[in-house]
């Protein structure tokens, strides 16, 4: 597998050119200056090739941006350690002093490098380029990235660098491993921790932390193998009100948050433990729980709690906030100790297994006649009976229990079984789904 940084000023076009190979909208196309701040990751193939593309923040050598010099660190780090070809982006109508200073910055990485002069619409415009030739970069493509012109040429370019270099190239199982990966999404309002979390994780900064509510924009993704499973794991842009969504960067930074928590297995909603449970953190619980979603509720900054509160204390209080969350699982962090990220990561992935866990029929029958049996009803003066239960389903699990009068059950009685359920097949974090149905006459399965 081939890494490509694609690297600029803010502004020439990087996320949109990211988009256009990536083939799809993953990064934010926004005409204000600096919407990437993170390095934004993408797996694609390029004619037969597995690609990951390193989409980057602008670079600035002066900003007013007090992020600035987080941002081209990030961006200069990614082209240094992740990749194997770099794309220098330029705009064809604005020649700047800072290309070049970049430029030769990125020299001494000894990667190869090809200078890709965008915003090249019409045949007009081709005249442009003749000013960047002075940039010394030999590999020179003119392209829209917009409107998708000259993206065959940058590709043969890719695919002719990284024969010339002898890049190492391996076709990778993608299927394989993207079925196998345990999905986790970090979710949560502004300055939660859900930054700090993954980057302790990872051991090395991939999201800018900082006070600064929204700095995290697109959801910034990471594989990690951990204890022989492969996980990914995506940080998302806080969610706030939609009264407090004040631009387009921050709607569609929200609208990516929401479609981290469809495409997750397991999210983790963090919590601040200083502001306590608000109506937001309700809204974000919902949006998991719509989408059925396993799901594990973390007090974070909790080193930092106010002297006195006890976690029997504040889990019985979250446990009253969200009652409706009753099979979430609740626990307590502080992001910044590697001892707590790993244990939270550890419960996600349980949870996750659960999820996807297929269990054997006889094993689900017994469970739920041994629970009958401590507790039985009659319907209709009839005593309640199952004959057998079945899984229909994973990811969640959805079961159906063969019985007698289904339709005369009580939804009490219901949601006893459902808990013991729970509690001897451990489905903390996971929702599941109880179909309760008549079996034949005949008694056919």
């Amino acid at each position: 597998m081939i890494s490509i940084a694609i690297l600029g000023r803010p502004n020439v076009g990087k996320s949109t050119l990211f988009n256009r190979l990536a083939r799809k909208r993953k990064s934010i196309v926004e005409p204000t200056p600096g919407v990437t701040r993170d390095v934004n990751r993408e797996t694609i193939t390029i004619d037969d090739l597995s690609v990951t593309l390193l989409d980057t923040g602008g670079l600035l050598d002066i900003s007013d941006d007090t992020l600035n010099d987080q941002i081209r660190m990030k961006a200069l780090e990614a082209a240094s350690m992740s990749s194997d070809i770099i794309l220098f982006l330029v705009d064809a109508k604005e020649s700047h002093p800072d290309d070049r200073h970049f430029i030769n910055q990125i020299r001494k990485f000894n990667k190869p490098v090809i200078l890709v002069v965008n915003k090249v619409d019409v045949v007009s415009h081709e005249s442009y380029a003749h000013e960047f030739s002075s940039l010394g970069i030999k590999d020179i493509v003119l392209v829209s990235a917009e409107h998708g012109k000259g993206i065959d040429r940058l590709i043969d370019s890719i695919i002719d660098i990284s024969e010339e270099y002898a890049i190492n190239i391996y076709d990778s199982d993608e299927d394989e491993a993207t079925s196998s990966e345990i999905n986790i999404a970090i979710v949560g309002k502004p300055n939660a921790g859900k930054s700090t979390l993954l980057n302790t994780l990872l051991g090395r900064e991939l999201s800018i932390v900082s006070d600064m509510a929204g700095t995290t924009r697109d959801p910034i993704d990471a594989r990690l193998n951990f204890n022989d499973d492969v996980v990914r794991l995506v940080d998302t842009a806080g969610i706030r009100k939609k009264k407090n969504v004040h631009n387009d960067i921050e709607y569609y930074s929200v609208n990516r948050a929401v479609k981290a928590i469809e495409a997750c297995d397991v999210a983790v909603l963090m919590l601040d433990v200083d502001q306590g449970l608000t109506e937001q953190d309700k809204k974000i619980a919902s949006l998991i729980i719509e989408r059925r979603k396993g799901i594990i509720i973390v007090a974070n900054k909790w080193d930092i709690r106010e002297e006195g509160v006890t976690w029997d204390y504040y889990e019985s209080y979250m446990k009253q906030v969200f009652p409706i969350l009753n099979y979430a699982l609740y626990t307590k962090s502080c992001a910044k100790r590697e001892t707590d990220a790993k244990k939270l990561l550890a419960l996600a992935v349980r949870v996750a297994k659960t999820r996807a866990m297929k269990y054997e029929t006889h094993a689900l029958t017994d469970a739920m006649v041994r629970s009958t049996r401590e507790y039985s009803i009659s319907v209709k003066g009839t005593p309640f009976k199952i004959f057998y239960v079945t899984q229909v389903l994973s990811k969640p699990p959805l079961f159906a229990i063969f019985c007698n009068h289904p339709d005369k059950l009580n939804s009490h009685y219901k949601r006893y079984l459902e808990n013991k359920f729970r509690d001897i097949f451990d489905f903390r974090g996971t929702p599941i789904g109880l179909q309760f149905r008549k079996r034949s006459s005949r008694g056919d399965k």
